[in-house]
């Protein structure tokens, strides 16, 4: 027997449009419905007269906020464990806090390491993958490096940062079945001109990040075909008033989307505003750049040199401290982790809008923006006491 869900909430972000009160109805994983409530029964009520008989679950949230299930394209790990750990088990529990925050699709990050790790790492991704029902949809695989520079390697272990080398990208790409959607790579680094012309050939997404490029060489590499920069300002040459560098290229390009990490960590919230005022709103997008804190503990992680090691939030959290620190209207924040992600990934129709045939993925969030249910692909994920919501 097929089975429907109905979900009533005080309001519906979808996310650039708001209703007041509204329902949305799912069925086999999809959004079938969204609008008033009286047109949703009328709905359902033609749907059961000519169709076979159907189970209705009918969930009310009359306080409610029901947005669509966040998307995080930088994600490293959460829960005391890392993509890196190599196995099915730890991409699980890293990926495990982050859904019962909100987040419902993510690309696994995989970042600089020995060739034979990051394989590993990639295959432990694809495996996971299967675990639907405890984790984020997986909807690919964020590439972080090896061909950066030393000199912004961050938290990427030197030892390990390598020129690029075709042959290898394409065992990482063999290895992810087509699934690495982002690789991000210096503009400035050895053979960076013929990574870029094989990434478009690839449909891949050339990110510029970990770099001390120039503003010239930046421009250069934007004109080859870099679309995307990696966690803005940080591990990235900045903005000097004789060399804007990687920094003030990408945020004067309005063709180039940027990630911002929002944990007041990374980027001072003032800089944040900046980047808000700058950029075009549909080419900013919120990551948590997260590592084996989130989900634990809200102190990032920092190399014994003192370097950040990504932050330790959620992208829930990351919503909310926008909220805070800017005053915008939630209709300009939400598409920052949902509709933005989504469109740069080329799945708008599937994932960060609430829209007829969508993924059924909601969050529903307090007044304070705090999660307090999620759905899944139209089904309800248990949420436990370690949720930092």
């Amino acid at each position: 027997m097929k089975r429907l869900i109905i979900i009533r909430p005080k309001e519906i972000y979808t996310p650039e449009r708001r209703i007041d009160g509204g329902a949305i109805v799912a069925r086999n994983g999809k959004i079938v419905f969204i609008g008033p409530v009286g047109e949703a029964d009328r709905f359902i009520r033609n749907l059961h007269d000519r169709t076979r008989p159907f189970e209705l679950d009918v969930f009310d949230f009359p306080g409610l906020i029901a947005a669509p299930g966040l998307v995080d394209i930088h994600l490293h790990g959460g829960g005391g464990a890392d993509v890196m750990d190599g196995t099915p088990e730890a991409v699980a529990t890293a990926l495990a806090p982050h859904l019962r925050n909100g987040t419902t699709s993510v690309l696994a990050t995989v970042m600089t390491a020995p060739h034979e790790d990051m394989l590993r790492a990639i295959e432990a991704v694809r495996a996971a993958a299967q675990k639907a029902e405890t984790i984020p949809e997986i909807l690919g695989i964020h590439l972080e490096g090896p061909y950066i520079v030393k000199e912004k390697g961050g938290a990427q272990p030197r030892a390990d940062i390598r020129p690029f080398y075709p042959d290898e990208l394409e065992a990482y790409i063999k290895a992810s079945e087509g699934t690495i959607r982002i690789a991000t790579l210096a503009p400035d680094a050895a053979g960076a001109p013929l990574m870029i012309k094989h990434l478009k050939k690839r449909k891949i997404i050339a990110a510029a990040g970990h770099s001390n490029a120039t503003f010239a060489q930046s421009k250069a590499a934007i004109k080859a075909g870099i679309r995307h920069g990696t966690h803005l300002f940080n591990a990235m040459s900045g903005i000097f008033h004789r060399d804007p560098g990687l920094a003030g290229a990408l945020l004067l390009d309005d063709a180039v989307s940027v990630e911002v990490i929002a944990d007041g960590v990374h980027l001072h919230p003032a800089i944040l505003d900046l980047i808000l005022r700058l950029k075009p709103r549909d080419k900013i997008v919120l990551i948590t750049d997260a590592t084996r804190p989130a989900g634990i503990t809200r102190a990032p992680l920092r190399t014994p040199d003192g370097r950040l090691y990504g932050s330790a939030i959620t992208l829930s959290e990351a919503v909310r401290n926008v909220a805070a620190w800017t005053g915008r209207p939630l209709n300009e924040i939400l598409p920052l982790a949902t509709s933005n992600p989504g469109r740069l990934l080329g799945m708008e129709t599937r994932k960060g809008r609430l829209a007829r045939g969508a993924d059924a993925d909601i969050v529903l969030l307090d007044r304070r923006l705090r999660v307090r249910r999620v759905f899944k692909a139209g089904w309800p994920i248990i949420l436990h006491d370690k949720a930092l919501s």
